[in-house]
């Protein structure tokens, strides 16, 4: 990960530091520094006024939430290039990204069992692994998509031919890039929450049960709907009642419109 990445993280999560460090971590980054301004005054947000500059952005917005957009914008420049195969996209894994972030998030303000901002990241992140495995090994990731069906996990087919599979790809990244401690086991038992057992647990469950609403729609990772029902033990574990998760569904369609906007800035 770029230092400046790294160093928005640190500053974010540090509750020593203040808003002038912040924007000294960020406009290190011409590009990301730009990005972010241009999000706040995007639909997305939806402010009366606009904002003309790096300072104003963050005082409106806050640590955590510009935070979330730096990484956003970060990680938005690895699918720079345009490529492809069989059902696979970067412009579609990238969309399913931004769609789990906010459908957990979502989940995440109802359950009100974890910070809704920090499942925003734990949602943006949570294949990291498939981005590397497509960015630095592309060749065999294409025999990975070829061999792939809507009845075989992908991390099966992965421990076929590469060895290992994206979830501990994305937890050992994480775990080097000293990102935070929640990060590392969303990522690494988003598809088998229930084998996790620790202190992360409900980010788990909620990244998990976002990522399966978002595949439910027809925003997946590979253009293939793996829709194996989560354990009912997600939804216990979160405290969610049947309303709540009825109401969460109702509300998808308009999450994942604003998910749309916030992909295309």
């Amino acid at each position: 990960m770029p230092t400046v990445a790294i160093r928005i993280i640190e500053v974010a999560n540090d509750p020593s530091t203040g808003a002038d460090d912040l924007l000294e971590a960020v406009q290190i980054d011409a590009s990301m520094a730009t990005r972010i301004v241009r999000t706040v005054n995007s639909s997305y947000y939806a402010l009366q006024n606009k904002v003309g500059d790096l300072r104003l952005a963050i005082s409106l917005l806050g640590f955590n939430e510009v935070r979330n957009l730096a990484m956003t914008a970060y990680v938005a420049q690895l699918f720079k290039r345009t490529a492809g195969h069989a059902t696979y996209s970067r412009e579609g894994l990238w969309n399913h990204l931004i769609g789990v972030a906010m459908v957990s998030r979502m989940i995440a303000q109802t359950s009100g069992r974890v910070p809704p901002r920090e499942a925003y990241l734990a949602g943006l992140l949570h294949d990291l692994g498939l981005i590397l495995i497509d960015q630095y090994l592309h060749e065999p990731f294409c025999r990975v998509l070829d061999a792939s069906t809507p009845e075989r996990p992908t991390c099966d087919i992965e421990y076929e031919i590469l060895g290992f599979d994206h979830t501990e790809l994305g937890e050992y990244v994480a775990l080097e890039w000293r990102l935070p401690g929640y990060l590392p086991p969303t990522i690494r038992y988003h598809h088998r929450p229930e084998e996790y057992v620790g202190d992360d647990q409900e980010m788990v469950y909620v990244v998990a049960l976002a990522n399966f609403f978002c595949t439910l729609k027809g925003l997946t990772s590979l253009g293939i709907r793996h829709q194996q029902m989560p354990s009912a033990r997600l939804i216990t574990g979160l405290g969610l009642t049947e309303e709540q998760v009825a109401d969460i569904w109702a509300q998808l369609d308009g999450v994942l419109e604003s998910a749309d906007v916030l992909a295309m800035i």
